[in-house]
């Protein structure tokens, strides 16, 4: 059932900080410095009797929240006025604003679920022929006209002993690769930064691995494959590459 009630008080608080921020814009200074007097003498008043416990602290409204965030990104001290929570809280709310519009924006994406009677027929399949290798399996499961034909790579998941684990000597020449040619390896990757309209920057990043250096780094809102091409061209002026670039 939809909360009119809720909804209600949300936009009347919205519109009591609103109208309050107008009437400001009509104060004299003097005003302006007398009412700023009179609220932080109330409000160290307020501190006070929640740090001696005399009444509890208070809940956050969403209205509040979204106050702060604005606040932490227009006005320069606001950590110094901040009495209720502290400035690491106000970015968490912040990052979780930025998760929640992303998950009401983002929609499920990626190969469509497999249904459960051709799971069935490719465990059938394997049962009668073990050593059918799940390219072949595709093909029997294309002949048998599934609408949902799955590749071999997912076939080879519900088949468990076809995927064979890495051995110890496979593991161990990996390792002993990193440990001899660390020097000559580069990393590179990106990572997302949230703004504060919920707008997403691309942060592209090369490491070395020796001294875990940067080598080189840009930020983007579009990044596309000629934009790293271009990126990795300013990361190794004059031949200065390295023998591996890992990604």
């Amino acid at each position: 059932m939809f909360d009119y009630k809720g909804i209600h008080l949300y936009v009347k608080q919205w519109l009591q900080m609103l109208l309050g921020f107008i009437l400001i814009k009509f104060m004299s200074e003097e005003e302006k410095d007398a009412e700023i007097l009179a609220l932080r003498s109330q409000v160290s008043l307020f501190n006070l009797q929640v740090i001696d416990k005399k009444i509890p602290k208070p809940t956050v409204t969403p209205e509040y929240r979204q106050l702060w965030v604005l606040l932490s990104k227009f006005y320069s001290k606001w950590k110094e006025d901040l009495v209720i929570v502290k400035p690491e809280t106000v970015i968490s709310w912040h990052k979780t604003a930025f998760k929640f519009h992303w998950m009401l924006k983002s929609k499920k994406r990626g190969r469509p679920k497999i249904s459960r009677k051709t799971i069935e027929l490719i465990k059938r399949i394997h049962k009668e022929n073990p050593l059918l290798s799940p390219e072949k399996i595709h093909e029997r499961l294309v002949d048998h006209n599934i609408t949902d034909t799955p590749s071999p790579n997912t076939i080879a998941k519900y088949i468990p002993e076809v995927r064979k684990p890495p051995s110890e000597k496979q593991k161990q020449s990996w390792k002993t690769f990193l440990k001899n040619h660390r020097k000559e390896i580069w990393a590179m990757d990106f990572f997302t930064v949230p703004t504060l309209y919920f707008k997403v920057l691309y942060v592209f990043i090369i490491i070395s691995h020796d001294r875990r250096k940067i080598e080189h780094f840009a930020v983007t809102t579009n990044p596309s494959s000629a934009w790293v091409a271009q990126q990795i061209r300013e990361a190794t002026p004059f031949g200065e590459t390295p023998k591996y670039l890992n990604s």
